[in-house]
């Protein structure tokens, strides 16, 4: 059973994945977003951050949303129908190293302190 666990561990480690890895999250500002990945900048550290159709996506409005394109026979909503330039977000993800990318699990539009008219 040991030498299983070992042989496990070592491909995992060979294949470039962690088997320690942790969600890390950013804060910051939506500088682009398209079909794959956006780009948030906080201060003077920008991340591209990959995203997929397994991504949730939180915001306000958006449970109604997916239900009312759900209802039209859509698929639902993808992250550049919610998420949008400017807008502040909360990021988790996970950095993988063998495809050297980071790849989000959750995105939480923050709604802003100010309100808009």
């Amino acid at each position: 059973m040991k030498r299983m666990c070992l042989a496990v561990l070592a491909v995992l480690v060979l294949s470039g994945v962690s088997a320690f890895a942790q969600s890390e999250t950013f804060v910051g500002t939506v500088k682009s977003v398209n079909g794959a990945s956006m780009t948030v900048e906080r201060g003077t550290i920008t991340g591209v951050f990959n995203f997929d159709s397994k991504t949730h996506v939180g915001a306000k409005g958006s449970t109604k949303a997916t239900a009312d394109a759900k209802a039209a026979g859509k698929a639902g909503l993808t992250v550049p129908d919610v998420v949008h330039v400017g807008d502040q977000v909360k990021v988790m993800y996970m950095y993988t190293a063998a495809s050297n990318k980071m790849v989000v699990s959750d995105i939480t539009v923050m709604e802003s302190l100010t309100s808009k008219k």
